[in-house]
């Protein structure tokens, strides 16, 4: 490989592709030298890209072939290095839309439909969770009650105890009894 065409920042390689090329025997050397040079580095941005070395491999290889294309049609690349890795990115980019809109669902991954409306049964089941609170509800006491509809309308315990004119460790404690009467009206009714 020649010394002076290197992957360096003073690119030689771009002054050579600027020029118009006719000879396609020299343009295939030219974008072989391209690919001799920026295979590894454009191979490298696509493997940590995509995570894949096969697809990285692929599209590694379709940047280089669109460069070819490209010179080919008598267009000029003023930095070969830039266009080439602009290419890499937007292949990649492009790859991973592509594959997240077509990844097939795969059933062996939990991937199940489910029927949104509930069955008969579940149905049965939740009537009478809803009866069991109903009933442990009207057994609490009116400040019962009210306690819990202050806290279900969003307020916070400072408040609540504010309201109910109560010190704050005394309304923790006095919700906490309110929800185990409720857990066990509702567990045992």
């Amino acid at each position: 490989m020649d010394p002076s065409c290197t992957a360096s920042k003073d690119f030689p390689l771009d002054v050579e592709l600027s020029f118009s090329i006719r000879n396609s025997s020299v343009l295939k050397q030219k974008v072989t030298t391209a690919f001799e040079l920026l295979h590894d580095p454009v191979y490298r941005y696509l493997f940590r890209v995509l995570e894949d070395p096969h697809e990285a491999e692929d599209l590694a290889q379709e940047v280089f072939l669109r460069l070819y294309a490209y010179l080919q049609k008598g267009h000029t690349v003023t930095s070969t290095r830039a266009w080439v890795f602009r290419v890499a990115h937007n292949l990649a980019i492009d790859h991973q839309t592509r594959k997240i809109q077509f990844e097939p669902i795969n059933p062996a991954a939990g991937h199940e439909v489910h029927d949104p409306a509930p069955s008969a049964e579940q149905r049965v089941l939740d009537a009478e969770q809803r009866r069991r609170l109903r009933e442990a509800v009207a057994g609490l006491s009116i400040k019962e009650k009210h306690c819990l509809e202050l806290r279900a309308e969003g307020l916070s315990y400072k408040e609540i105890a504010e309201i109910l004119d109560m010190r704050m460790p005394t309304l923790v404690k006095y919700l906490g009894r309110i929800i185990r009467k409720l857990v066990n009206g509702t567990a045992y009714a």
